[in-house]
């Protein structure tokens, strides 16, 4: 009886280090991804902001020969 005992309390550690093995990767993975998208949002900002100054450039060109 002390065996099957022992034995279900292994089989339970064993699922509980499964389930905190299978958190780590998703976290592991929302970290990769959070990365990825603050890298993907900080060259749109660049890009952005390149429009944004060639607009402003075209805009006084175009004001001040109109």
């Amino acid at each position: 009886m002390g065996l099957l005992v022992n034995l279900a309390d292994l089989l339970v550690n064993f699922h509980v280090l499964l389930v905190s093995l299978a958190g780590l990767l998703v976290s592991f993975h929302d970290l990769l991804v959070s990365f990825c998208f603050t890298r993907e949002l900080s060259r749109f900002t660049r890009e952005f902001g390149w429009f944004t100054r060639e607009f402003s450039r075209f805009t006084r060109e175009f004001l001040l020969y109109s």
